[in-house]
C-alpha cells in the first residue's frame, strides 16, 4: 500500500474510532451534568416514588453514589390533596444487592396526625403487594422523630427486618426511645400479613419488653389519649388483628397483660360532670375488644391521694349499687381509690380492694374508697348493667335512650340533645316571644304554667325546627302578618274532609 495511503486510512481510523467517541463521550458526560438534566431526573424520582406511594413526595437532591446505591436529600412527604407535610427525611441511602435491598434513613420525622398515612404506607401499599416483597429487606433510621401539637418522642435506634415467606410476610422492627440505657431491651413491634387463607389477614403486635412507652406521642393521632395525661405510659403487651366479623374483617384489639401508668385523672374528669384528682394506674389481667361484638375486660384500677367531688358519692350508690358508710356535703380528699372490675357479655361487677394493699390491710373487705383511715364507699356483690357506667358519668341534662341490638344502628341519626330542653324549645316558641304557626295558645298557656294539682305540664311534641299541620278544629292564632293567616287558612282547608276538597292519587 502506498504510503499516502496508510496514512490517510490512519487518519481515518483514528477519526472513527477516537476522536468521535471521545468527543460523543465529552457530550453526554456534559448532558449528564448538566442542571437541566439533574433536574428531570429529580422529577422522574419524584412522579416514580408518588406513583407507588399514593403522596406528593419532593425531592431537594438526587446523586447516584455507585451503580447499585442512590442517595436521596431532604426528602419531603406532603398530602397528595392538601399538600400539609405529613413528615421529612434529611437523607436516604438506597442500596440495592442480588438478593436484598438495605434503606437507611437519617433524622426522619413524622407528623403524628398522619399516623394513618404512614400506615396505608406502609400496609396498603408495601406488605399487601407481592411483588415489592420478594426480597428480604432491612430498614435503618437514626434519630426517629414523632411530632405533636404537644410534644415530641425521639428514637434513637430504629431496625427492622420485612422477612418474605411462603403465604405471609413478617415486618419486625426493634426501636429505643432516647435517653434509654444502651443495654435495656427495645420495644419489639411485629406486622404480619397472612396470605394463605382467602381472605387475607393482618396481625400488629407491640411488645415494649422492660420499657415503658410514652402515650404523649400519641396525642396528635388521636386526641383521647392526651386526656391520660402527658406522663401516662403504657407497658406489656398489644396486639391488634383481623377477624372474622359478621359482614367480614373486623379489628380485635387484645391488651391482656397491659398495664397503663400515670392516668392523670384531673385531666381525664376535666369536662365530666364529677371530677377527681391523682395518679392512678390500670391494670389489665384479660382485654379483649371487638369492635359491635365481644368486650371481655379484667383488670384493676388503682388512684392514690387525691380529691373527689362529693357529688359522685349518691351516683355510686344509685347507679352502681355501692354502699355509703357516711354522708359528705363537700369535696373531700380521699387516701385510695382501688377496685377489681370485670365486664364481659354488657355485665359489670366491681369488688373494692383497698384492704389488699399495703398500709390499708384494716380496712372492711370491699372498700372501694378510704379517707382519713375511714371506708367511704363498700362495694355491693351483684352484678349491674355496664351501660351503668355510662350514667355515672352522664350530665346533668342526658335522657334515658333505649339501647338494644335494634336500636343501635339508628344512634347517628337520632342523637341525644347536647343541651337541656327548655319547656320553649318543646311546645315551639319563637325566640321573641311569639307563637310558632300551628301552636294553640291554650297549649302554650297549658305548658308554661306550674304544676296543677300535682300533674306535670304537658310537653308537646313539636320540638324547634319542625311544624306540624294544626288540627282539623283548631282556630290560628291572631297575627299582624298577613303570610301567618294566609298560612293557617290553607292548613285548615287541607284538613278538610275529603267531600269539600277532591284528594289528588299519591298525594300525602
Amino acid at each position: 500500500m502506498h504510503e499516502r495511503t496508510m496514512r490517510a486510512v490512519a487518519r481515518s481510523l483514528f477519526v472513527a474510532c477516537c476522536a468521535v467517541p471521545t468527543c460523543i463521550t465529552m457530550m453526554v458526560i456534559m448532558v449528564l451534568w448538566s442542571p437541566w438534566y439533574h433536574a428531570k431526573c429529580v422529577r422522574a424520582t419524584e412522579a416514580s416514588l408518588a406513583l407507588q406511594t399514593g403522596l406528593d413526595i419532593r425531592i431537594g437532591d438526587l446523586e447516584r453514589i455507585n451503580p447499585t446505591t442512590w442517595q436521596l436529600e431532604d426528602v419531603q412527604l406532603r398530602d397528595n390533596e392538601t399538600k400539609r407535610s405529613i413528615g421529612r427525611v434529611r437523607i436516604v441511602s438506597w442500596v440495592q444487592e442480588d438478593d436484598r435491598t438495605i434503606v437507611r434513613l437519617s433524622q426522619p420525622e413524622i407528623r403524628a396526625e398522619f399516623l394513618d398515612d404512614v400506615w396505608d404506607l406502609v400496609h396498603d401499599r408495601f406488605l399487601c403487594r407481592p411483588e415489592h416483597t420478594l426480597n428480604p429487606i432491612r430498614v435503618a433510621a437514626d434519630d426517629l422523630t414523632v411530632i405533636s401539637e404537644r410534644s415530641q418522642v425521639t428514637i434513637r435506634d430504629f431496625d427492622g427486618r420485612i422477612l418474605p415467606g411462603e403465604n405471609e410476610i413478617a415486618a419486625i422492627l426493634y426501636c429505643l426511645p432516647a435517653g434509654e440505657r444502651p443495654d435495656v431491651e427495645p420495644m419489639e413491634i411485629e406486622i404480619r400479613r397472612h396470605r394463605g387463607d382467602a381472605n387475607p389477614s393482618t396481625s400488629v403486635s407491640l411488645r415494649t419488653g422492660e420499657l415503658k412507652a410514652p402515650l404523649a406521642w400519641l396525642s396528635g393521632y388521636d386526641p383521647r389519649i392526651s386526656k391520660l395525661g402527658d406522663e401516662a405510659t403504657f407497658h406489656g403487651a398489644a396486639k391488634l388483628s383481623q377477624v372474622a366479623g359478621p359482614t367480614g374483617l373486623v379489628w380485635m384489639l387484645d391488651l391482656s397483660s397491659a398495664r397503663i401508668e400515670e392516668v392523670d385523672f384531673s385531666r381525664l374528669t376535666e369536662f365530666l360532670p364529677h371530677r377527681m384528682t391523682g395518679r392512678g394506674e390500670l391494670q389489665l389481667n384479660r382485654c379483649q375488644i371487638v369492635r359491635g361484638g365481644v368486650v371481655d375486660i379484667d383488670g384493676t384500677l388503682q388512684i392514690t391521694r387525691g380529691w373527689v367531688s362529693a357529688s359522685l358519692l349518691p351516683r355510686l350508690a344509685e347507679d352502681l349499687g355501692c354502699q355509703l358508710t357516711t354522708a359528705i356535703a363537700e369535696d373531700f380528699q380521699f387516701d385510695l381509690l382501688a377496685i377489681d372490675f370485670d365486664l364481659y357479655d354488657g355485665k359489670l361487677s366491681i369488688e373494692g380492694l383497698c384492704n389488699s394493699q399495703r398500709g390499708y390491710e384494716k380496712m372492711p373487705p370491699g372498700t372501694m374508697l378510704c379517707a382519713a383511715g375511714q371506708p367511704i364507699v363498700l362495694t355491693g356483690p351483684q352484678h349491674v348493667a355496664a351501660t351503668q357506667v355510662m350514667r355515672l358519668f352522664a350530665s346533668p341534662h342526658s335522657v334515658s335512650v333505649p339501647v338494644s341490638g335494634q336500636t343501635m344502628e339508628m344512634l347517628w341519626l337520632l342523637q341525644p340533645p347536647r343541651g337541656p330542653l327548655t319547656i320553649q324549645d318543646s311546645i315551639g316558641h319563637l325566640p321573641n316571644g311569639q307563637l310558632r304557626s300551628g301552636v294553640l295558645p291554650s297549649e302554650a298557656a297549658s305548658a308554661t304554667t306550674g304544676d296543677v294539682d300535682g300533674v306535670a305540664p304537658r310537653v308537646s311534641a313539636r320540638i324547634r325546627g319542625f311544624q306540624s299541620v294544626p288540627p282539623r278544629d283548631a282556630t290560628a292564632p291572631a297575627s299582624n302578618e298577613p303570610a301567618n293567616s294566609a298560612r293557617a287558612d290553607s292548613a285548615r282547608a287541607n284538613s278538610a274532609p275529603a267531600k269539600s276538597a277532591p284528594a289528588t292519587p299519591g298525594y300525602w
